[in-house]
């Protein structure tokens, strides 16, 4: 038998094992870096922000993943499970508000132009706030940490 007729299983072999090793590797018997509750508010323009994400980025020394939190009417929270890393971090701020339509729904566009509405209302934040942002607040790993973001569109 040539190597092209095992080829298949040997692909499958292979893949199989690399498999184990992850799974082994990334069991949940590591303690992983430290990490913290957090909470807050975030308003846009002295009104709260009806609904977006806070992503804690790591920065510095700090390691360990990025965590992202949830806004709904201006606050966030999250519990030490699954909260950020102790450290310092480098704060982004998103608005996930469409308007209440998805941008690909031909239906809804329809009916809102028959209606006369050209255009949605999207709440915005400004990209000083997202991947450029220059927020930055550290995590404690005593607690509280609690922040209050107060951003401005202009």
């Amino acid at each position: 038998m040539s190597f092209k007729s095992r080829f298949p299983q040997y692909f499958l072999s292979c893949g199989l094992a690399a498999l184990m090793i992850c799974a082994i590797g990334c069991g949940s018997g590591g303690e992983g870096p430290p990490r913290a509750a957090v909470e807050g508010s975030v308003t846009l323009d002295d009104v709260p922000l009806k609904e977006g994400v806070v992503r804690f980025v790591p920065t510095g020394d700090t390691g360990g993943p990025k965590t992202t939190v949830p806004i709904s009417e201006g606050q966030f929270k999250i519990d030490s499970a699954s909260g950020p890393v102790v450290g310092e971090h480098r704060i982004e701020i998103e608005s996930t508000d469409d308007g209440g339509y998805a941008m690909d729904d031909e239906q809804a566009i329809k009916q809102l132009r028959e209606q006369g509405i050209k255009t949605i209302e999207v709440i915005r934040v400004p990209p000083k706030y997202n991947k450029r942002s220059q927020l930055v607040e550290s995590v404690a790993a005593d607690g509280p940490n609690t922040y209050s973001f107060e951003l401005s569109s202009k």
